[in-house]
């Protein structure tokens, strides 16, 4: 009977310690899918981090954009005109209007720059308009005969033709802050 309890003894300790290490097993394998999944949880969040900063250097991106253009003198409806301009036509749509703004602020600047002016400088003044007037058709000849033909070539001439009007009315108008 002694062997026979033994045997029994020898089990139970064989089946205890099978149970044990299945046990801690399956507790490393639990273990492991919790560090996995935190891993997983913290790769998500340096994701959702990393789009976020993304997000934001686009945003500071566009806004730079924006205040290179309106820093050019466009105004922000044209900016916002072109954010919204779903095609060609409604994009040239809105650089003819804002064409037409800048044709008039250098109109205005060039006339109070005239009446303040006299003699040899007025003279001077006019000159220069004259020939800034030739060298934008020359400008406008030049696009029409190098850029192409079709919607995207007519689209960047008047692009082109738009930022030297605006530049032009920029410089009158830098003239007439200094000349009071």
């Amino acid at each position: 009977m002694g062997t026979r309890e033994n045997k029994r003894s020898w089990l139970l300790w064989v089946v205890l310690l099978a149970a044990a290490a299945a046990s801690a097993e399956a507790s490393a394998q639990q273990d492991q899918e919790q560090r996995q999944l935190q891993l997983q949880q913290q790769q998500m969040q340096q994701q959702q981090q990393l789009q976020q900063l993304q997000q934001l250097q686009l945003q500071q991106q566009q806004q730079q954009s924006a205040n290179a253009e309106s820093s050019k003198g466009l105004s922000s409806a044209y900016l916002d005109c072109r954010k919204q301009a779903s095609g060609v036509y409604d994009q040239q749509r809105c650089i003819e209007r804002e064409r037409r703004l800048q044709e008039q602020r250098m109109t205005k600047a060039y006339d109070t720059l005239r009446y303040r002016l006299g003699g040899r400088d007025r003279a001077t003044l006019m000159d220069a308009q004259y020939t800034w007037l030739q060298s934008d058709a020359q400008a406008r000849d030049l696009d029409k005969a190098l850029g192409g033909h079709g919607q995207a070539a007519a689209l960047q001439s008047a692009e082109a033709a738009l930022e030297r009007v605006s530049s032009r009315a920029n410089e009158l108008e830098k003239y007439t802050r200094i000349n009071p």
